[in-house]
């Protein structure tokens, strides 16, 4: 059996690797690994208020989604929303999605909404090519003083790289992007019970041509 100070000692090694891998960065990970969906930090929208002071993450996730998916008429969802109440679940995301587009004479984007536990086909969606937008009720590097929040997220990155990295573009701190493990994703999607993601369907950008 392991003494006391070198199960101490183990213990903290495993930390601080996690600490390396779990981080705040930029689009490529210090281990080379780069995200899937790298939407340009100058489109990254910062997340607003409703007309009753309640946020707007889930419209302005969908509206960055919108722009990796060229589904342009989308892309203001946040600013069309400023003018109703905040918050947003799944019906209200349906109501809205197609009241705007009536509005502006263009038909609904094909999208789907999930909720559960089930990981894959958030993993296929963002190998497909889609900027998936999921709930995230918590940070595991630490921001929101680690309180739990109901907030929702662009997913970017999804078992990526040897380690198997998931990294989300959080629209509280745009121009960043928050890298974590398979095991601490998970945690943040279904931190408040059970997770919700919104995937637009319309194919996102080429990926950037590279030599074998």
């Amino acid at each position: 059996m392991p003494s006391a100070s070198l199960l101490g000692t183990s213990l903290l090694a495993l930390a601080l690797l996690v600490a390396e891998i779990t981080l705040v960065g930029g689009p490529r990970h210090p281990d080379g690994t780069e995200v899937d969906a790298d939407l340009p930090a100058d489109r990254h929208q910062r997340n607003a208020a409703g007309r009753d002071g309640a946020g707007l993450c889930v419209f302005t996730a969908i509206g960055m989604a919108a722009d990796w998916a060229h589904e342009r008429h989308l892309v203001d969802f946040r600013d069309y929303m400023r003018q109703h109440p905040g918050g947003g679940y799944p019906e209200k995301v349906t109501t809205f999605i197609r009241r705007l587009c009536a509005e502006r004479g263009q038909p609904e984007p094909l999208y789907l909404q999930v909720q559960g536990h089930e990981l894959e086909l958030l993993a296929e969606a963002v190998a497909g090519g889609h900027l998936p937008c999921v709930t995230y009720g918590q940070s595991p590097t630490g921001r929101y003083q680690g309180q739990p929040i109901a907030h929702m997220v662009n997913l970017v990155a999804a078992r990526a790289g040897t380690q198997r990295l998931w990294a989300i573009l959080d629209n509280n701190f745009p121009g960043t992007i928050e890298w974590m493990t398979e095991a601490e994703f998970p945690r943040a999607y279904t931190r408040l019970g059970t997770g919700w993601a919104v995937i637009l369907l319309g194919a996102g950008p080429p990926p950037i041509p590279w030599n074998r």
